[in-house]
């Protein structure tokens, strides 16, 4: 069974372009959240916490896509499901659903991957393979 956690959002007006409804920006970042959220649910440390332990700072965002289907406007409640669609060996998949009740507003996805800082470079950032304990907590 492929895991899923969601996270709840109540629309605020200043999330709203001129025509009162969602800017799309917002949907990315409430992707962001979300996967950050996926993690935590799944007993994942905070990414602090892994630096200090293993090295790895989080997992950037490598490419994004999303289809947007229904809009919203503030004051509406909505929630975001996010599951790993695909593990690879360095990236992953995960796709986010954002809904309105039974309504599915954006359907998103982000390739993403686990990143150390590069030791040749410490303001740079490298992919490293994903490790074994955390793909098994979040599969």
């Amino acid at each position: 069974m492929t895991r899923s956690h969601t996270i709840h959002y109540r629309i605020a007006f200043s999330d709203c372009d001129p025509a009162q409804i969602v800017h799309f920006a917002n949907y990315f970042r409430w992707f962001d959240t979300a996967s950050r959220e996926f993690f935590t649910a799944c007993g994942v440390p905070g990414w602090r916490d892994t630096e200090r332990k293993s090295g790895i700072i989080g997992t950037p965002v490598v490419d994004v896509q999303a289809r947007f289907l229904a809009s919203a406007t503030y004051g509406e409640d909505i929630e975001i499901e996010s599951t790993v669609e695909r593990w690879g060996n360095k990236s992953f998949v995960m796709r986010h659903v954002a809904r309105r009740g039974d309504t599915a507003l954006v359907e998103g996805r982000e390739v993403r991957v686990f990143a150390v800082r590069d030791p040749a470079d410490p303001l740079r950032i490298k992919a490293v393979p994903i490790p074994e304990d955390i793909r098994a907590a979040c599969s």
